[in-house]
């Protein structure tokens, strides 16, 4: 042994010593730790890192710390090796994820620094785990996320809450919830003021009360398993435009059309359903006043058919040897039950064009009261009545005669009609403005406040209980519509046991007719 060794020997001896420790505080210490040489290579792990890991110490050892590093870290670590290795750069820190044998990821703080060992040089790395602290911050901001997101859904519930609400206190039609005793629970606006009573008063009821009768459209009792909302309960499947009709104990029938449908649990049980319905009382009494017209017109024109058929067969048979007393008085029969189909047609045929909107005017100058005169000539003819035309006798206005011959002449019809013991009719002109009227009078019984509102409706008649009065309610249903198109007004005052005035008005100038 040379002098050199001996004197070398206490530094090995020291060297190996130092060695010693440090592999011992290495394998010792609860920070997961590697050591890599130059070319990035692990070449030793701690315990606490084969812990970490989930792999032995030799799967990990000759392996790069790469292979193990979540995709998106890979190239801040990759770039921060290269600048500690090969730009001097003292050491770095860096946070990552690695990807543990389990596939599980681990979160760490990477802290790398360079130390030499004779002519080599390693890189020291502690990895120091914080995946509790990391997975805490995960769920915190998950839960600021979820926080944030429920105050979300809630705004947006609120608002479509908001939204429903709106809808449903606006809607045109009723509205009605109910749960499986029939109770009602729920119901907007519109069905309270269809059925006449306020939120309290709807919901101290239920949808088959006997507070109310339920009826079918002929009138008879509508039994509880017909009802609709029974119907769709029972079913459990949505019942559409059936009608019923309702009678309350004090108040007028009226009918609704009703739409039903179930509510489900998550467990598909029915637990309520919920009913649309629309007031269809006009509908129903229009459906009503079809069939009234329809039988009445099939009367109306039975009439004249049947009298015009009687005397032709009449005429027929003395065609030969005709009789000179018979032969006028079938000739004129047969004339006025001719007259009075063209008066039933022409009604149908004008109430057509209103109801088409195609009603048109030919619009002249002309003396009010010379159209008075003349469509009233056949009244005066007959000698049975007398007619006094008062008033502006000059005025003049600008629309179609005919019509306003068609509309007096109802007039002065309906008065003889209705009015039959008053003999005398009286016709004014009057002229207000730029507006002229006439009223045709009479002095007969007058008509109820109650029809008065009803008489130019479509198929009205004031007198329908009476056999003894015919047509088809539609003379002054077609006259405000003509005085209507002309841009006028129509009405009527009367008073029981006083008589009747019925009247109109026109424009007078250019202006306000055209």
């Amino acid at each position: 042994m040379t002098l050199t060794e001996k004197s070398l020997m206490p530094f090995e001896s020291q060297l190996k010593e130092a060695s010693d420790k440090f592999d011992t505080i290495f394998n010792l210490t609860s920070a997961a730790s590697k050591i890599l040489n130059a070319d990035l290579t692990i070449i030793k792990v701690n315990q606490a890192l084969i812990e970490l890991l989930g792999f032995p110490a030799a799967e990990i050892e000759g392996t790069k710390i790469m292979e193990y590093v979540c995709a998106e870290y890979r190239g801040q670590w990759h770039d921060l090796q290269e600048a500690l290795w090969h730009k001097e750069l003292p050491f770095f820190k860096l946070e990552a994820c690695l990807v543990k044998k389990n596939r599980s990821l681990v979160w760490v703080h990477v802290t790398t620094v360079l130390y030499h060992e004779g002519n080599e040089t390693f890189g020291f790395t502690v990895l120091d785990d914080f995946t509790s602290q990391k997975n805490l911050e995960d769920s915190e901001k998950q839960l600021k996320t979820a926080l944030g997101n429920s105050r979300k859904i809630k705004e947006t519930l609120r608002h479509n809450e908001r939204h429903l609400s709106q809808i449903l206190e606006t809607m045109a039609e009723g509205v009605c919830i109910v749960n499986k005793a029939g109770k009602l629970t729920y119901t907007n606006p519109m069905a309270q003021k269809i059925f006449g009573l306020d939120q309290a008063g709807m919901l101290a009821r239920n949808y088959n009360d006997d507070k109310w009768h339920n009826l079918r459209l002929d009138g008879s009792p509508l039994p509880h398993e017909e009802h609709p909302m029974m119907i769709m309960m029972a079913s459990g499947k949505p019942v559409f435009d059936e009608e019923i009709a309702i009678q309350p104990r004090n108040g007028e029938r009226f009918y609704i059309s009703f739409n039903a449908a179930p509510i489900f649990d998550d467990d598909g049980i029915i637990t309520e359903g919920v009913g649309t319905f629309m007031d269809v009382t006009q509908r129903r009494k229009l459906i009503q006043h079809k069939d009234e017209f329809i039988s009445v017109a099939s009367h109306e024109l039975k009439t004249p058919v049947t009298s015009l058929k009687l005397a032709l067969q009449l005429l027929s048979r003395m065609k030969d040897n005709p009789s000179p007393l018979k032969l006028p008085q079938l000739i004129d029969q047969a004339n006025k039950s001719l007259d009075k189909l063209s008066v039933l047609v022409a009604d149908l045929l004008n109430v057509s064009k209103v109801n088409e909107g195609q009603l048109e005017l030919n619009k002249t100058w002309f003396n009010i009261s010379t159209v008075v005169n003349d469509c009233c000539y056949h009244i005066r003819a007959a000698g049975d009545y007398t007619i006094n035309t008062t008033g502006d006798m000059d005025l003049q206005v600008l629309a179609d005669v005919d019509r306003i011959d068609q509309v007096i002449t109802n007039f002065v019809n309906n008065a003889v009609k209705y009015a039959s013991e008053s003999k005398t009719i009286a016709v004014h002109i009057s002229k207000h403005a730029d507006t002229a009227k006439v009223s045709v009078s009479d002095e007969g019984p007058g008509i109820p406040i109650a029809k008065v509102p009803h008489l130019f409706d479509r198929y009205y008649q004031a007198d329908a209980s009476s056999n003894q009065i015919s047509g088809l309610g539609l003379g002054l249903y077609i006259a405000a519509e003509i005085i209507k198109k002309h841009g006028g007004q129509i009405g009527v005052e009367s008073e029981l046991g006083k008589g009747s005035s019925f009247w109109f008005t026109l424009p007078v100038s250019l202006a306000a007719c055209c």
